[in-house]
């Protein structure tokens, strides 16, 4: 995994000179000069593209140093690094616009390789949207597509926690280095990301998130999917972000259509109206991916005591029943009922909507 030669040291030197200095990589872009050819051009020609006397000193006799000090931080924290030409390398990503030549992977990296769907969605997600995605994604999951997602708080981590659920692998995309892991309130998830899947970024190991490195992000959690689902999201949002760089680079754009009086729903309902996909089972996502879709139900979890049953009885199918009911008809405290809501909403097994509580099985 680390045993690089000459060339390659070059170039994780090089990446990581350019990343420090962004005006010069951008005019490298604009020049058509490739990140491996960096060390071959003379000091005027660097010069010339925007490095300072102490990049070019860098470039041409530190580069060994700068890629060795980043080795020893992928070693120490059994993190890989995969090159556009390795077999690893997602396909789809070399195809975008300024493709990363490298990136950091934390865990298996032959998910990298499997078929996969982005999910992104609202950090703040109301109940119709987390319900959105539980009725749509598991099914997903099960049949064998992995699920690429940001880790956030809200759709995207309950993307990464659903595909957990369902024995299903998922890939977390960070939004600065590997030694950074974003968001820090998440680490348990992260963790079982990687132990179902991995992490990976484009980002150097120090990189500490910044709110402008999410844009540069997105394109990478859009750019190695064949898809990218949106489930709620507004106007102005990261998530619409993700869905136009998703057309930019020739992706399918989902959207699962939300009420008009939500603002969470602004984003994706303009989506809807601008072309994309309207999704409302997964049936809808499996015929693109030529996927045969199979009708199933969730199974009743097998823990659940003898008043979580009773509950469970009392709501009949896609009804919402409000908190007086279930007190006319159980001979429960109001505070335990309270109690036993609150916890099958955290096994979801029901989810609390405006008026009441609806089962999710």
């Amino acid at each position: 995994m680390y045993c690089l030669d000459e060339a390659k040291l070059h170039r994780i030197a090089s990446y990581i000179i350019c990343f420090k200095n962004q005006k010069a990589r951008r005019n490298l872009i604009k020049a058509n000069i490739d990140l491996k050819k960096l060390y071959k051009l003379s000091k005027k020609e660097l010069n010339s593209v925007g490095f300072n006397k102490d990049d070019i000193n860098n470039i041409k006799f530190n580069y060994r140093e700068i890629a060795e000090k980043e080795i020893h931080k992928c070693k120490s924290n059994n993190i890989g690094l995969i090159f556009k030409e390795d077999v690893f390398y997602p396909s789809l990503l070399s195809e975008i616009y300024d493709p990363p030549d490298f990136i950091y992977v934390m865990g298996d990296n032959s998910v990298l390789k499997a078929i996969k769907i982005a999910v992104v969605g609202s950090r703040k997600a109301s109940s119709y949207g987390m319900a959105s995605l539980r009725s749509i994604l598991p099914d997903v999951c099960k049949s064998g597509l992995t699920v690429v997602s940001g880790m956030a708080y809200g759709i995207d981590s309950m993307s990464h926690e659903i595909a957990i659920e369902q024995g299903g692998k998922t890939i977390g995309v960070n939004a600065g280095g590997l030694l950074h892991l974003y968001p820090a309130g998440k680490r348990y998830l992260i963790d079982k990301i990687v132990e179902n899947g991995c992490v990976i970024s484009e980002f150097p190991m120090d990189v500490i998130p910044r709110p402008f490195y999410f844009p540069v992000r997105n394109r990478i959690i859009s750019g190695i999917s064949k898809s990218v689902l949106v489930v709620e999201a507004a106007f102005k949002s990261g998530s619409l972000i993700t869905a136009r760089l998703a057309i930019e680079q020739n992706r399918d754009v989902y959207a699962v259509p939300g009420r008009i009086d939500s603002h969470l729903s602004e984003g994706t309902n303009c989506l809807i109206q601008q072309g994309a996909k309207l999704i409302t089972s997964s049936k809808d996502i499996f015929d693109d991916y030529g996927i045969e879709y199979k009708e199933g139900k969730r199974e009743e979890p097998k823990d659940l005591s003898l008043k979580e049953k009773k509950i469970l009885d009392l709501i009949k199918e896609n009804e919402v029943k409000d908190i007086d009911y279930f007190v006319e008809n159980l001979d429960i405290s109001v505070s335990e009922i309270i109690s036993l809501l609150m916890g099958m909403i955290l096994k979801n097994i029901i989810i609390e909507e405006e008026g009441g509580y609806r089962k999710l099985i």
